[in-house]
């Protein structure tokens, strides 16, 4: 029985599980490897984030993942063998007749200016913070037309950063 190991439950992840359960069920053993025991859409964290749910009514547990052939394991990918097709995760070894690497993205916050940055034991602020507010250009340091001919005195942010958000110290 060939063996597909799936690093990542996400989108790509889960969506790949399904299509080979569905194509060949109980054929193949595909097992899918991930950090968290569960998933949570995108943008029902929205209504998390603006308090019109918890956290819990929007997460899906991977433990109630039911498909023919499927197995989840949670558990921390920490070394990838691309060649040999093996992974190490905390938990141990997976060897592969097909690995498929769907992690998704994850963000450097400590190269991007402006990110909330993780609080370590050597600073007590966690670093700016980020409201979750929109502002108009003006107030992302891009002139309004009204203060075209005047100096903003809204504080500069990176060009990455003039997207719907403000940034405080």
């Amino acid at each position: 029985m060939q063996r597909v190991v799936i690093l990542g439950a996400g989108f790509g992840g889960l969506e790949l599980a399904t299509k080979l359960s569905d194509a060949v069920g109980g054929d193949i053993d595909v097992v899918l490897i991930d950090k968290n025991d569960s998933f949570v859409f995108g943008y029902s964290k929205l209504d998390v984030l603006f308090g019109r749910t918890t956290i819990d009514s929007v997460r899906l547990p991977y433990r109630d993942i039911a498909k023919p052939g499927v197995r989840f394991l949670q558990e921390t990918v920490v070394a990838i063998d691309p060649e040999a097709r093996i992974v190490t995760t905390d938990a141990g070894v997976h060897e592969a007749d097909v690995l498929v690497v769907a992690l998704g993205a994850d963000y450097d916050r400590m190269r991007r200016p402006g990110w909330p940055r993780p609080a370590t034991s050597s600073t007590r602020s966690p670093g700016p913070s980020v409201s979750p507010r929109c502002c108009p250009p003006s107030r992302a340091g891009a002139p309004s037309s009204a203060s075209a001919g005047r100096r903003s005195s809204a504080r500069r942010l990176p060009a990455r950063q003039r997207y719907c958000c403000t940034t405080t110290w």
